[in-house]
């Protein structure tokens, strides 16, 4: 089981190019700039970096715009600090999970972190077919699903009218910031940001006070800057690196003595040695199954458990009445930096319904 885990690790080298090292700043010469449809009276985005690539502003008062990172970061910590000026009070933020085209992408999920200077209600034009809405106060953080309308993007709704709007076009709200979601941003203050997130948490912090902890199944992307009818707005000094992270999602199915568990001893950093650690719900030596992925899932098996991965390895191993506690080595490779992987582990069990008992999923993130 140890050569197979490891093999996994490896193997995810191919799908993460996050660097290696403490948080590294980031060079804004590599972003790009993205916007939705214009809509009546309102421009694209205009995003200046600046000759050290270390702040970009976005001067434009117009349609919703990203400026999104070169590369996917499926896990990780981005920090720096965000201005505004001007004489507007509505949008600026993040995004995260967004992915290039997404502006255009009825498949389209990613969050978005943005925060409004003042309520405001307003309705835009063509090519919106929207009513309006009304914009609230405060910093929140939401689901982006299709293509949402500006209207849409405003209020933080879901108005499937058509036929510019279809069921599957939406914003939904997910929690306000926990002392900032009623309070409007102050122009010409720095705010220092924090986000630290995995594909199934994400933790943000404005000014060291923690405003978000939210929990989910969220899409892997790049992290992007938000902009919407708001100028200038500048992001400076912004630095990235992976974080090593250990999650236990979904759902087991009891044996006899109840769902057995799947853990680690710690988080599995670059470089160092980590127990995967199973128990045993049979209460006696039983054979099992550790499955491998590099996704989530929710698969009927046929067997009372869900498959919490889709395997892409699988791996016998004997468990102990008192159950397992297996060695693996993480390697010290940059590409691993910020890659995912899931697990779940199966065993016999006389006692279950199906005779088969399931731990959750664990989701592995490696990094530092």
């Amino acid at each position: 089981m140890l050569r197979t885990l490891r093999t996994g690790l490896l193997a995810l080298s191919a799908t993460s190019a996050a660097p290696l090292g403490a948080q590294t700043p980031v060079d804004l010469h590599s972003w790009t700039a993205e916007s939705y449809a214009a809509v009546s009276g309102f421009a694209s985005g205009v995003w200046t970096v600046n000759a050290s690539g270390t702040e970009v502003v976005q001067s434009a008062n117009g349609q919703p715009t990203l400026f999104y990172a070169p590369s996917d970061l499926p896990s990780g910590v981005i920090e720096g600090e965000l201005l505004v000026g001007g004489s507007d009070d509505d949008y600026m933020g993040f995004a995260i999970g967004f992915r290039p085209g997404d502006s255009t992408n009825a498949a389209a999920d990613y969050l978005l972190l943005d925060w409004k200077g003042s309520s405001q209600t307003y309705d835009f034009g063509a090519p919106a077919c929207t009513p309006g809405t009304t914009a609230v106060r405060g910093l929140a953080l939401s689901r982006v699903r299709g293509i949402p309308t500006a209207d849409e993007l405003w209020g933080h709704v879901d108005l499937n009218t058509a036929p510019c709007s279809t069921p599957a076009d939406s914003v939904t709200e997910l929690a306000r910031g926990a002392t900032l979601g009623a309070t409007s941003w102050v122009r010409n203050t720095t705010y220092r940001v924090r986000i630290d997130f995995t594909p199934s948490r994400v933790l943000i912090w404005f000014n060291d006070v923690l405003q978000f902890d939210v929990a989910g199944a969220f899409s892997v992307g790049r992290v992007a800057f938000y902009n919407f009818s708001q100028g200038p707005v500048t992001y400076r000094a912004f630095t990235q690196r992976c974080a090593a992270s250990s999650t236990v999602y979904g759902q087991g199915y009891p044996g006899t003595l109840g769902i057995p568990t799947l853990t680690t001893s710690e988080r599995p950093i670059l470089g160092a040695s980590v127990d995967l650690l199973v128990s045993n719900a049979a209460g006696a030596p039983v054979p099992g199954l550790l499955l491998i992925g590099v996704e989530r899932a929710v698969i009927p098996s046929g067997f009372g458990g869900t498959l919490q991965t889709l395997p892409w390895i699988t791996s016998a191993f004997a468990l102990p009445a008192s159950g397992a506690a297996v060695p693996f080595y993480v390697p010290l490779d940059p590409l691993l930096c910020g890659a995912v992987l899931y697990l779940q582990a199966v065993h016999l069990d006389g006692g279950a319904t199906h005779g088969l008992a399931f731990t959750p999923g664990l989701e592995l993130a490696g990094g530092l």
